[in-house]
């Protein structure tokens, strides 16, 4: 039986830089102890002028958030910690929790890094990548607004 003129049980190849575009994880070089990561649901599409990455980011800020540029990637993270104390009479109870993240992407060939502008509303983060012909990667830090 075939399937989009594929026949069922063969693999399906994804052209590397859509399958790389899509996500990678990077090993947190920020700590060195164990944290609770969380990898958030994204949103990718490719438009005329630009490629749109939306992150679901439901708890955090846009001041929580860090968006760099590293050669042909882009990396999303974020880190909050929340703490809450309780005294009474004859004892005290601290809870506290440390979330973080990170994801990285690599930039198709024709993205332009000078080009990019993030937004965040309402736990939702959306980045926009502009395209260009002759795309020059360098490191760089975006702000969140």
């Amino acid at each position: 039986m075939k399937v989009f003129g594929k026949e069922i049980g063969t693999n399906i190849k994804i052209p590397p830089f859509i399958d790389n575009f899509l996500g990678n994880l990077l090993p947190n070089k920020n700590t060195d102890t164990e944290e609770l990561v969380t990898i958030p649901s994204a949103n990718i599409s490719d438009e005329e002028k630009a490629f749109e990455l939306s992150l679901a980011l439901p708890g955090l800020d846009k001041d929580d958030v860090t968006i760099e540029i590293q050669g042909n990637y882009i990396i999303i993270s974020a880190h909050k910690e929340q703490s809450h104390e309780e005294k009474h009479k004859n004892w005290v109870r601290t809870e506290f929790v440390s979330n973080s993240f990170y994801r990285a992407f690599e930039l198709p060939p024709n993205a332009d890094p000078e080009k990019i502008q993030a937004k965040m509303k309402n736990g939702r983060l959306d980045i926009r990548v502009g395209k260009a012909t002759n795309a020059a990667k360098k490191n760089k830090i975006i702000k969140v607004e």
